[in-house]
């Protein structure tokens, strides 16, 4: 079935399918695989009831992943089913979910054949801000483009426009964690983004006024440029710099074994 099945023809797209989806689930390997979608009231037991009427259909649960509305009245729940052995077809699990008093919105589609996730557009982190995705291959021409054009220039480029991401990257955590924001939680947070979008192990060390910063495993590690990638360092440092309401600058920049590190020492005012 390539066809995605809804509820309702006259439901306006969007209305109760968020045309969203938050990055973090891929389509896992199985037989007859189906991305199921169950917009439902937001309260205590959907869930379970919802599972409950997979499981009395004989219908496996791969994976999932469940959001609420902004205002907290709905929610959106994304299922990976295998339905190789279920006592169903797609289009009766949607009838019979369509049955239950909670549910607003149903809609499943194949993934046997389409493995990654094209209803995901556009990808989103932290509420709406897109993002897109682009390999490890891709960002690498793009960075050796950038300075085969440019030549020295393209490293300054570089580091000063991941400067800026980085700024914005502690706004987008600091707009997450409110009004909970407690002392070493947006640079935890700042590691942890490293490593969700792939750029790399982010560690530092030292207090306010010199840090030590390495970079392992960075998003251009083992291919052809072997040089240090200066738009992840302007990450680093403008993120920092946000963190702690002070310019940096960076001193001992390297590439050890393929690690980028260098220090970062706050910049005495003038």
């Amino acid at each position: 079935m390539d066809e995605l099945l809804r509820t309702s023809s006259n439901d306006p797209v969007g209305e109760l399918y968020p045309m969203h989806r938050s990055l973090g689930i891929a389509c896992p390997d199985g037989r007859e695989i189906y991305e199921l979608f169950v917009a439902v009231d937001s309260k205590p037991s959907v869930l379970a009831a919802v599972a409950s009427a997979l499981g009395e259909r004989n219908i496996d649960v791969l994976s999932g992943s469940i959001q609420c509305s902004d205002d907290k009245l709905s929610g959106y729940d994304i299922f990976y089913v295998e339905m190789s052995e279920a006592t169903v077809t797609p289009k009766e699990l949607v009838e019979a979910l369509k049955e239950l008093p909670f549910v607003r919105d149903v809609k499943i589609e194949s993934k046997s054949e389409i493995k990654f996730e094209n209803m995901m557009f556009p990808l989103t982190r932290s509420g709406h801000t897109r993002v897109f995705v682009i390999s490890a291959d891709g960002w690498s021409a793009l960075v050796d483009s950038i300075l085969n054009t440019f030549g020295t220039a393209g490293g300054v480029i570089l580091h000063n426009q991941g400067v800026s991401v980085g700024g914005e990257v502690v706004d987008s955590i600091r707009t997450l964690l409110h009004p909970s924001i407690k002392p070493g939680s947006e640079m935890a947070n700042l590691k942890a983004y490293f490593r969700a979008v792939g750029l790399g192990v982010l560690e530092v060390s030292g207090d306010q006024r010199a840090m030590k910063v390495t970079v392992g495993q960075p998003v251009t590690s083992g291919k052809k440029s072997q040089g240090v990638d200066q738009f992840l360092v302007g990450i680093v440092r403008g993120a920092v710099s946000k963190i702690h309401s002070h310019n940096y600058v960076v001193q001992n920049l390297a590439l050890v074994a393929g690690r980028i590190q260098f220090n970062l020492v706050r910049e005495a005012k003038s």
